[in-house]
Order: C-alpha cells, then structure tokens, then sequence
C-alpha cells in the first residue's frame, strides 16, 4: 500500500462521520412525519435452514460480471433477499423480488433514482452511473431506464420491506411510501453513544429509534441487519467487491473525481492493490474502500452468523468470512439440502 493511499485510508471514518452526520441529522427531522414502525418490529426468522439463511446483494462489479441473480433463481433458494438500494433495479429488471431492501445514505439526488426518480424529466449533469462500472447496458439510456424502474418498483413495492436510515433524503422516503413499501426505520451510529454531547444518544433520545452501526456503506448495513435485526445464522453476499477489477481504468472508480481534486497528477498513488489468492487474481481499491474492507472483517468477528462472501471477485476475503462460490451455500441452503 502506498503511504498516501494508508494515510488517507485512515482518514475516511473522520471524514465520513463529519460528512455525513449533519445533513443527516437534519434528514431525519424531515423524516420524521413518516415514522411508524422501527427495525425491532421486524419479524424474526424461523428455525429452518431457509429461515435461517439469507443472501445480501450489493451493487459491485461482480454484480455485473457473474449474475447471481440467474443463479439464485435456478437454485430454487427459499431463505431471504436482501438487497442494498443500488441492486435494487438489477434484481427487479430480472425477475427477482427482494424480500428487503435497504437505503443509508443522505445524498439529495443520486440515492433516488436506485428507486425510480418520478421528478426526473431531464438527465443532470452528473456521470456517475455512466462512468462507473455499473450495469452499462440500462445506463446507456438513463432517462428510459428511470422509466423502467419507477413501473417496476411501483409493480412491486407492496411486497418489500424498506429498512431506511433517518438520515436518507426525503425523496427517497416519498418513492418507498409511494411505492406502497412496508418501512422499518433506524439510525445510524454516528458516534459513541456513552461520550458527553453523543450526537447518536441525543438523536435516539429524540425520535426512540434504534441506533446500528453501519460499517460507512450500506452493503455492509445489510448484512449488519440481516443477523443483527433479522436473526439470520447463515448470510452470503453477492456484488460485494469492496474494490475494483483487474485492468478498470481510474476513471471508472467510485471516487475518483475527489481523489483527483486531492492529489491531482499523483491520483494513481492513492489506489492499493490487494491480491485475492481464491481467484489467483490482484484486484485494486481506493482509500475508502480499503476503510470498508477493513471494517466489515472486524466487525465479522464479532458477528453472530457465519458469512459467506460469494461475490467471486473482489477483496473482501479473510478470517472470519469464508470465500466460496454462490452454488455452494446454494447447493447447501436450497430445499432437498436439509
């Protein structure tokens, strides 16, 4: 790892609560009209292996690259779906309904149109689902595909439960209520709730919503939520690279623009490389990324579930996750497999 890519690395939790815990803060005011129900209202699952399993799916490149979605489908797999709000309309596109699907992050514009952006007349001046390593063939035409997408999520919000932070946008909150989706609310652990002058104690104190960390991204809440909410003793995910494939160009990186506005000519400096010896494969991550990896194993440790990373690509790999391929938990967890 390079020092500037390390340094920044160990910048990003900092950056990330200072970012994110104002407007987010300020979003859950704004929420707070639609509060009904919590996360501790949320069923638990039976004692079957399919009640006890459960797939997170992401919106990494592998998402992309290996279709887990076909996959799942052919296994006939009866445990739970749960999907981060970027894998959303790759599962919907394809057939497959989420029994879950969780949103965290407070951007005012992008977060959206992972649900079908309804005030969405004019595409902005925005590539970041064009430039990066996303479903290529729907972003091509994105105002077709936000058309696409509103149809499908309003076709199918009544069977999905939300899980939504407080701290998304408003107009994330109206299409899951538009949509006729089921929300369970919880708020993000923005810092620790025993110092003096927490802001998730007095946020807690305010609304009685249960707080979770998060892990920075909401892939890593999903699977948080998957055992910590729902009680689920065997999770797999899929489309979780915490990273980039062999030979993406930079610019294709989630954050590039803002590697580049800080290192300018030196932006390739910032990006590790992590060799992944299940694919015989070096993937590469930035700073942030590299922050996420490192978290979600730390966490994993104390997790009460096993996990089972069946991305087939990425870096998120280590003791205590168990890098395997998606047919095996299938073969494992599918009915005729008890």
């Amino acid at each position: 790892m390079t020092n500037i890519g390390k340094e920044l690395s160990n910048q990003i939790a900092e950056a990330t609560r200072i970012k994110t815990s104002k407007i987010g803060i300020e979003n859950a005011e704004k929420n707070r009209q639609y509060f009904r129900k919590t996360i501790k209202d949320l069923p638990k699952s039976d004692h079957s292996k399919s009640g006890e399993s459960a797939i997170v799916i992401v919106g990494g490149p592998s998402l992309h690259r290996k279709n887990p979605v076909k996959t799942i489908q052919d296994s006939g797999f009866k445990g739970d779906i749960i999907v981060a709000d970027g894998a959303l309309g790759y599962c919907l596109t394809r057939g497959l309904i989420p029994k879950y699907v969780v949103c965290l992050d407070t951007n005012p514009k992008r977060i959206v149109r992972w649900f079908g952006d309804t005030q969405l007349v004019n595409v902005p001046d925005d590539d970041y689902y064009r430039r990066q390593d996303l479903d290529k063939d729907h972003w091509k035409d994105e105002l077709g595909y936000n058309r696409q997408l509103i149809k499908l999520v309003n076709l199918n919000g009544k069977k999905i439960k939300a899980l939504l932070s407080t701290s998304i946008d408003p107009s994330v909150t109206r299409r899951c209520v538009d949509s006729g989706m089921d929300i369970y609310w919880w708020n993000p652990l923005y810092d620790d709730p025993y110092e003096p002058d927490s802001i998730s104690r007095k946020l807690f104190n305010g609304n009685g919503i249960p707080c979770m960390v998060t892990g920075g991204n909401v892939g890593t809440a999903a699977w948080i939520l998957s055992h910590a909410a729902l009680n689920k003793k065997h999770v797999a995910l899929a489309g979780m690279d915490l990273g980039y494939a062999p030979g993406t160009p930079l610019i294709n990186t989630q954050y590039y623009y803002e590697l580049v506005e800080l290192l300018g000519d030196k932006v390739a400096d910032a990006f590790i490389q992590i060799y992944n010896p299940y694919l015989n494969e070096t993937w590469f991550t930035d700073p942030t990324y590299h922050w996420y990896r490192k978290v979600f194993l730390d966490l994993a440790k104390d997790a009460n579930c096993t996990t089972y990373n069946c991305t087939e690509g990425g870096t998120l790999f280590d003791d205590p996750v168990k890098f395997i391929p998606l047919v095996e938990f299938l073969t494992k967890f599918s009915p005729g497999n008890r």
